[in-house]
C-alpha cells in the first residue's frame, strides 16, 4: 500500500468515525452540556446536605428501599459528626439527594420519596431519610404504609395535616417525578449512582468514594 492510499484510508476512518459519533449523539447516546450543567450546580436547599455553598457538588441518585443506598447513606452520614476525621469532606462538598424511585422493584419507592419531600418542606429531610434507610428491612413487611408514616411525622413533631396534605400535592409529587426524568435522561440505570461535578463515577465502593472526595482541593 503506498503513502496516498495510506492518507486516504487513515481519512476514511475519521470520517467513518465522526459519522457515528454523531449518530451516537443524536440518538441519544449521551446526555447534553445542559443535563451536565443541572446535575452540577443546582442544589434543592431542602435536599443538599453539608456545605451548601460549597464549590464542590456530589449528587447521588437514590432509592430509599435500595440496600446498596442504604450502606452508602448511612456511610456518608458517618462523616457529619464532629469526631469523624472525614468531617474536613463536608466542609468542601455540597451533597445532594436526588430521587430516583426503583418503582419496578420496590413497593414504597413513590410514596417513600413522596413522603420525604414532605419531610423536608418541614426542614426535615435528612430525618425522614434516615428513618427510612434504617427501617429498611422492617418496610419490607409492611404493606400499609399509612400508619406508619404517621406515627414517623409525629416523633419529628411535624404538622401531620400538612404532611398528609404535601405529600398528596401533584407539585410536590412533580419535584419526585422530574428527578427520576433526570436521572433517566442522564442514562442512570442503578443505585446509587453518583456525580461528583457533573461528572459520573462509575460503580465504585464506599472506601474509593472517600479517596475521591479527600483528594478535592
Amino acid at each position: 500500500m503506498n503513502q496516498k492510499q495510506v492518507l486516504f484510508s487513515t481519512l476514511a476512518v475519521f470520517v467513518l468515525f465522526g459519522s457515528l459519533y454523531g449518530v451516537y449523539k443524536l440518538v441519544g447516546g449521551g446526555p447534553d452540556d445542559s443535563l451536565i450543567t443541572k446535575i452540577k450546580t443546582e442544589k434543592p436547599q431542602e435536599r443538599t446536605m453539608w456545605n451548601k455553598n460549597a464549590t464542590h457538588t456530589l449528587a447521588v441518585f437514590s432509592d430509599h428501599q435500595c440496600p446498596a443506598c442504604k450502606v452508602f447513606h448511612e456511610y456518608l452520614s458517618g462523616f457529619e459528626a464532629s469526631s469523624s476525621p472525614n468531617i474536613d469532606v463536608t466542609k468542601k462538598v455540597a451533597f445532594v439527594f436526588r430521587y430516583y424511585p426503583l418503582y419496578q422493584i420496590h413497593e414504597h419507592a413513590f410514596p417513600l420519596a413522596y413522603a420525604a419531600e414532605a419531610a423536608a418542606k418541614q426542614g426535615k429531610f435528612e430525618e425522614m431519610t434516615n428513618r427510612f434507610f434504617a427501617d429498611q428491612v422492617k418496610l419490607e413487611t409492611v404493606k400499609d404504609l399509612k400508619p406508619y408514616l404517621a406515627q414517623v411525622a409525629k416523633e419529628f413533631k411535624l404538622d401531620e395535616k400538612k404532611f398528609q396534605a404535601d405529600m398528596n400535592d401533584g407539585a410536590l409529587q412533580s419535584v419526585v417525578q422530574d428527578d427520576l426524568a433526570l436521572g433517566e435522561k442522564l442514562g442512570v440505570n442503578a443505585t446509587p449512582t453518583f456525580y461528583l461535578d457533573g461528572e459520573k463515577l462509575e460503580s465504585l465502593a464506599p472506601a474509593d468514594l472517600l479517596k475521591i472526595l479527600k483528594g478535592l482541593k
